[in-house]
């Protein structure tokens, strides 16, 4: 055993016996206080305009920050009260609108999902006959995330909110059905489709009524969001490769579109602290930990339901699992959830308190032009909410988030975190060229390509009536339009032999609104052209996702 790995162990079992430490209140607020410096730095390096934070600890808030601007172009300052879409956090608000159709009797968690959707289908008859609500928030069906059906370049939605089940129902068996852990934002869609269905309301109106009015959540929607009905909306910036803001177009999630329950709601900090709270108030009650005098109970139900671990998302000694709409990460660990930033720096923060604490409970949310987090320790009544209005050169909310939870915890080991954001700005910037270089060194052919002309064409994978259509740019390049539309169109490089990459620079890809600091996978953006036995090309196969036979990723040309 190597000598980190013994001090790590050492360090869990000395706080397994220790107890649960809560420091007071002011203590603790002096601790995240005296970040505000390196959270500022931070902001500096990744490029991010503005930054607003609130942060509660046993049950009550101790601290809020806001720091830049909302809008570069004005100068516009950001505040507490500042809306920023919140993208994937709209999982937990999606999880709370379920816990109260279950205290109301209209749902119970194990109800099969055919039974209150008719037209609900799978392409894997277990999923289909037994897939329930807690299958769906856990992610856990075992079936593709297929994001590239429906996510779009420049800020444009591929598919409509009517096209829902249709495609969940053609989505590939990739794992095993509640074996296998699987992130997707199609089960939480079909959430809001059953929250619908039930309540016989709008999945916003249902959310409005029983948890923004309840909650007294002014400045949260989930309805669709622009600067005109929302004045104190922040801007939603890229940055470029020397951290400089880009501007981008408001992102289109929303109620009406087709993935609003996985990713569509806006907020600010005032409000996301006030719902944390309001979540960790439920827990509490329901778990024994917190006991209110009179009649009065927690306005969110199910608390303890949504925090709790419903499947491990990895084989770890330590608790490594996903709640409904959060990941749970027992300490001393690095936390799993809040952004990509993992990719990018050597090693990542390892959390250790001073006394046992209970498991992290976290998530961020990202949209492009937004990164935004929720970090809960119920066992301290702590919660941390940030949000930022940039896709940035890593994520912003995820390193501030991991500083203000060291500082909550008191950590013996503090963290550099102007360090880590350096390191991974500087690899972010470069992670295209990477890329490229490691596709290079993977060329297996020397296969010269074919006459431009032949490529060109619409192919279609006829199950989804999705379309790749393939033409020349110029005499010497060929550029690829997804669904047809001049909106999604790449300019592609020969790779090898029949096979063309899409793949376009860091600062392109920022400016088109793609989420730079998420994963690159190279198959993502290779087209394999395919001949028949004649020689000609009849199909191009876009090996986009992960699990499925390439073969079975065919559009055949019209």
């Amino acid at each position: 055993m190597s000598g980190r790995k013994l001090t790590e162990l050492i360090w869990a079992r000395i706080l397994i016996l220790t107890p649960v430490r809560v420091d007071s209140k002011a203590a603790a607020a002096a601790r995240v206080a005296n970040l505000e410096t390196v959270l500022q730095r931070v902001c500096a390096i990744s490029g991010a305009p503005g930054i607003s934070i609130g942060v509660s600890y046993n049950g009550e808030p101790i601290y809020r920050f806001n720091h830049g601007v909302r809008d570069v172009e004005a100068s516009l300052p950001i505040n507490g009260d500042t809306v920023f879409p919140i993208g994937t956090l709209a999982k937990t608000f999606t999880a709370s609108a379920v816990g109260m159709l279950v205290d109301q009797g209209f749902l119970k968690w194990h109800t099969p999902i055919r039974d209150i959707l008719p037209a609900f289908h799978s392409t894997s008859t277990t999923v289909e006959e037994n897939l329930n609500i807690v299958d769906l928030l856990s992610q856990r069906s075992g079936l593709a995330r297929s994001n590239y059906w429906w996510q779009g370049s420049d800020g444009q939605l591929l598919l409509q909110k009517k096209d829902l089940l249709p495609f969940y129902s053609k989505l590939p068996e990739t794992g095993s059905f509640r074996a296998d852990w699987g992130y997707s934002n199609w089960g939480y869609a079909v959430v809001g489709a059953v929250i619908e269905k039930l309540s016989g309301m709008t999945y916003s109106e249902y959310m409005a009524k029983n948890v923004l009015e309840p909650l007294q959540l002014t400045n949260t929607t989930f309805k669709a969001v622009d600067a005109a009905s929302i004045p104190n909306l922040a801007n939603p910036y890229a940055a470029l490769d020397d951290a400089s803001p880009f501007l981008l177009p408001q992102p289109p999630v929303s109620d009406e579109t087709i993935m609003g329950p996985a990713m569509g709601g806006a907020s600010s900090a005032n409000d996301l602290l006030q719902y944390s709270m309001a979540l960790l108030e439920s827990y509490r009650y329901e778990s024994g930990a917190l006991t209110k005098g009179g009649e009065t109970t927690p306005i969110l139900k199910n608390g303890l339901m949504h925090l709790a671990g419903h499947i491990f998302t990895a084989k770890t000694t330590l608790e490594k699992s996903y709640a409904f709409g959060f990941y749970r990460s027992q300490l001393p660990a690095t936390i799993l959830g809040m952004g990509w930033n993992s990719l990018y720096v050597a090693e990542m923060p390892k959390l250790i308190p001073r006394g046992h604490l209970g498991p992290v409970v976290a998530h961020g949310g990202s949209l492009p032009g937004y990164h935004s987090s929720i970090a809960l320790l119920p066992e301290i009544g702590a919660s941390i909410v940030v949000c930022t209005n940039s896709i940035a050169l890593g994520d912003v909310s995820g390193w501030a988030s991991l500083g203000i939870i060291e500082a909550l915890i008191d950590t013996p080991r503090p963290s550099d975190f102007v360090a880590l954001a350096t390191e991974a700005a500087g690899n972010n910037v470069n992670n295209v060229d990477k890329l490229w270089k490691q596709l290079k060194e993977a060329k297996k052919s020397k296969k010269e390509q074919r006459r431009l002309d032949e490529y060109v064409g619409k192919y279609l994978e006829e199950a989804h009536n999705w379309v790749i259509e393939i033409r020349k740019k110029d005499d010497e390049c060929l550029e690829v339009l997804f669904q047809g539309l001049e909106s999604q169109k790449w300019a592609l490089t020969h790779y090898e032999g029949d096979t063309f990459l899409w793949l376009a620079s860091r600062e392109e890809q920022a400016k088109r609104c793609r989420m730079t600091t998420y994963p690159l996978v190279a198959n993502h953006f290779k087209l394999i052209f395919q001949a028949n036995k004649e020689g000609e090309v009849d199909r191009v196969c876009w090996p986009h996702e992960a699990g499925v036979p390439v073969d079975l990723q065919r559009f055949m040309k019209k």
